[in-house]
């Protein structure tokens, strides 16, 4: 009987893992004091107690630090991963054309902010195992808050085909950007167009601007040449702003920055590109007057 007991116990302990078995632990604790506390007499009463807030607090202590030492070896895992990556895309000659660059972003009143990019690009490298993309606030936010930003790569639905997710690693890197790598589920070839949706949430993205009134810049900047970028920042209903742009002058590049305010909808911010040169900070610099 014992054996099979430390048998089931082996085989939930690897199925839960260590919060399984606290809480299964936890209950057991709970369910003794609260019967030592109604049938026993005070000095039971006070054992019970007292061995409980040992109990609890020592598998407290333990979650902590079996938590800690998970997060470490998946640091160092993506770490790795994004250092071999890099070592493969040199290696390698990974390399691909951005066609257009459609980015829209909408701006809650807290400076929490929801994106979704979809971005065409044609492959020119003989074989193209992952697409990679660096992105960032553009300003420090803490470690607790970055670890609240999600990131999901799909391809392209249309006509109710495609939509799937792909499979996506992701490393902050020491300048605080997040580098976001989309691996295919087949290498893509040369000559290959790939089309990809690139959704965010990022909560306080855009807190300099809502929160503090500062004004924010919200720029982009490829290592390619971009034929066509469209930029749009949605901001909350009654929101004036003021805007200018960012790495773009007019008679040198071609563009359109454009301010749309639709009534009792959003107000947004539109910025339209054609002709990028590649390392070339291009986007647009917003001043909020006041929200209604």
């Amino acid at each position: 009987m014992l054996k099979s007991f430390l048998g089931w116990l082996r085989d939930y302990v690897i199925y839960t893992g260590i919060v399984g078995l606290a809480e299964g632990v936890l209950g057991i604790l709970a369910f003794g004091g609260l019967l030592s506390a109604l049938l026993g007499n005070s000095a039971i009463k006070a054992g019970a107690i007292v061995a409980v807030l040992l109990g609890v607090i020592g598998l407290y202590i333990l979650l902590i630090a079996n938590r800690v030492e998970w997060r470490s070896r998946t640091e160092l895992d993506r770490r790795l991963l994004q250092h071999y990556c890099s070592v493969l895309k040199e290696r390698h000659g990974h390399s691909w054309r951005i066609v257009s660059w459609l980015e829209s972003a909408v701006v809650r009143p807290n400076g929490d902010a929801t994106e979704v990019i979809t971005v065409t690009a044609i492959v020119e490298c003989d074989v193209l195992d992952f697409f990679a993309i660096r992105t960032g606030a553009g300003w420090h936010q803490s470690e607790r808050a970055r670890r609240k930003v999600k990131v999901n790569v799909k391809s392209l639905e249309v006509d109710g085909i495609g939509g799937t997710r792909r499979d996506v690693t992701s490393t902050w890197l020491d300048d605080g950007r997040l580098e976001v790598l989309a691996h295919f589920g087949s290498p893509a070839s040369r000559g290959d167009e790939i089309v990809m949706v690139i959704e965010k949430e990022w909560p306080g993205k855009c807190a300099p601007l809502m929160r503090e009134r500062r004004p924010d810049e919200f720029a982009l900047k490829f290592a390619c040449a971009i034929g066509y970028l469209e930029y749009a920042i949605h901001l909350p209903e009654g929101a004036e702003v003021a805007c200018d742009p960012v790495g773009l002058v007019k008679g040198q590049h071609d563009f359109s920055l454009a301010v749309k305010r639709n009534g009792a909808g959003p107000t947004e911010v539109c910025l339209v590109a054609r002709g990028i040169p590649p390392r070339l900070r291009v986007g647009m610099r917003l001043d909020l007057k006041k929200v209604r």
